[in-house]
């Protein structure tokens, strides 16, 4: 009876397996195809070297400061802050009683993933500050600069915040990360290299092992859940292809590298471990949207690694069709 069992789950186990392949083989038999899409000929890529979307700046257009227009910056900013705190970070991390003024430098937590998370969550502030500076009439590059600094700032003020809390500390590591993140677009945007990378984040709960846990006055928030995030980086070989190979590669298809960590982390296991992925990927900027309504929409969209064939390599060989969605 056992052997039947063993045979009827083995079974079963194959025909899954037999439908991923088929699924992953006719994914890359409309990929590859696609390639036909893509000729020398087209317009350039955003970040290309001689074509540069992010270059806002006519040279015959000097920016002028409004500033009615920065005071509504200022004001939106402040009142983010307050409702972020009250409704999000008071309840997940602070709401217990105060402590004296305190460093410390969790390099255990997360395996340190949770310092990648700050260096996203840099980016992300960065390209609020960044739209609403350029709103405001100030220049491109000051925009860059001032949105930054202002994401340092943000990080500055919310571990100060943590120095006082009993269980966490001031952290200059988790400072100088976020700090570091929020210089990200203004590097797009100057640094070469950085027109065939991307910085990617991909979410979904595939353990619960996080939110099973003890937490403080509430059950939790997501951006602690990091068993479930995996961060990417994304590489864009259509832009270091040869123009005259390009007809050959889909400019939207990039190919991402992950990193991520098992539910041991939450779990109390002695071995827990980092886990590696490599991915296909989509570069939503190539696509080409002209206005810059649209591309401030693809721009940050393309800060998210969507659904796509993805092969763990370590520290165990495994792949999803469309990871980070298990199944």
């Amino acid at each position: 009876m056992r052997k039947a069992n063993g045979s009827a789950f083995g079974s079963s186990a194959s025909r899954k397996i037999n439908a991923k392949i088929c699924a992953f083989l006719l994914m890359l038999s409309l990929v590859f195809p696609a390639a036909a899409l893509s000729s020398p000929g087209d317009p350039l890529t955003w970040r290309d070297s001689t074509w540069d979307y992010r270059s806002e700046d006519s040279l015959d257009i000097q920016p002028e400061i409004k500033p009615w227009r920065m005071a509504g910056v200022a004001s939106l900013t402040l009142i983010s802050y307050g409702a972020a705190y009250g409704f999000v970070l008071k309840k997940g991390w602070w709401d217990e009683k105060g402590h004296d003024f305190h460093f410390e430098n969790d390099f255990d937590y997360a395996l340190n993933l949770d310092k990648i998370g700050h260096f996203a969550a840099g980016v992300a502030f960065s390209e609020f500050f960044y739209e609403g500076y350029r709103w405001a009439g100030a220049s491109e590059f000051r925009s860059y600069l001032y949105a930054g600094l202002s994401a340092l700032a943000t990080h500055i003020a919310i571990d100060i915040k943590d120095g006082f809390a009993p269980k966490w500390g001031f952290s200059i590591f988790d400072v100088l990360s976020g700090g570091l993140g929020g210089f990200l677009p203004m590097a797009e945007r100057y640094v070469p290299l950085f027109k065939y990378i991307d910085l990617k984040w991909s979410y979904w709960i595939n353990s619960n092992a996080y939110y099973n846990q003890n937490h403080q006055a509430s059950d939790g928030i997501f951006t602690d859940d990091y068993v479930n995030h995996t961060y990417w980086l994304s590489v864009k070989p259509y832009r270091l292809l040869p123009e005259a190979a390009r007809k050959y590669y889909p400019s939207w298809l990039a190919v991402a590298v992950g990193l991520s960590i098992d539910d041991g982390v939450f779990t109390g296991s002695k071995n827990p471990h980092r886990e590696v992925y490599i991915a296909l990927d989509y570069d939503l900027e190539a696509f080409r949207p002209q206005s810059r309504l649209a591309r401030t929409i693809i721009k940050a969209l393309n800060y998210f690694k969507l659904p796509a064939p993805t092969i763990q390599v370590y520290p165990k060989f495994n792949w999803y069709l469309l990871y980070p969605i298990k199944f």
